[in-house]
């Protein structure tokens, strides 16, 4: 059981890396007169994001857990809405999104490296927790944003910490890659 949740926990990292780097490249590569159509399609996504979390729930059990995870569905669904009737405040929303988006992978690492590998004897266990509170971290910076004023700046701001987001998530599945059957 132990083995296939650390099973799990690689492959949400390695996707979780390949789809920051992609959004990161394309944030810094981006000009910023197509944010407007960056920020429908972050709408659009979450729309269907958490539609997908809804339509699971209607066909599993009904236990907290999954109550829970509709929860996050209609919050997705509400930011995603809000993302797409806020358009023209641009540098707000985008410091919001990907601010939650980096606290809540945090927390998501953060407690899965917890329960995992801590009590799968990983020694390494600790680098993952503090990695994961990195990225949490990052997702704070971001929505507080003291220091960017213009698009552009937190444009490039926002690519260079998924790119070092999935960095951090790369090093995660270095660390947890020796479980083997998994």
């Amino acid at each position: 059981m132990l083995s296939q949740e650390l099973g799990k926990m690689k492959r949400s990292w390695i996707m979780s890396s390949i789809i920051m780097i992609a959004i990161g490249i394309l944030m810094i590569m981006m000009p910023v007169s197509h944010i407007g159509m960056l920020i429908s399609a972050l709408g659009y996504v979450l729309l269907v994001w958490a539609t997908v979390i809804m339509l699971d729930f209607c066909s599993s059990k009904k236990v907290l857990v999954n109550y829970i995870y509709l929860t996050g569905g209609v919050l997705a669904a509400l930011l995603g809405l809000f993302v797409l009737i806020q358009m023209l405040d641009m540098l707000p929303l985008l410091s919001l999104v990907f601010g939650l988006v980096l606290i809540v992978e945090g927390i998501y690492d953060f407690s899965s490296a917890y329960r995992y590998a801590r009590r799968a004897g990983h020694a390494a266990w600790v680098v993952l927790a503090v990695l994961a509170a990195l990225t949490a971290a990052f997702g704070v910076i971001l929505l507080i944003n003291p220091w960017w004023d213009s698009t552009a700046v937190i444009k490039n701001v926002i690519g260079c910490m998924m790119l070092l987001t999935s960095v951090f998530s790369i090093i995660r599945v270095v660390l947890v890659w020796p479980f083997r059957n998994v």
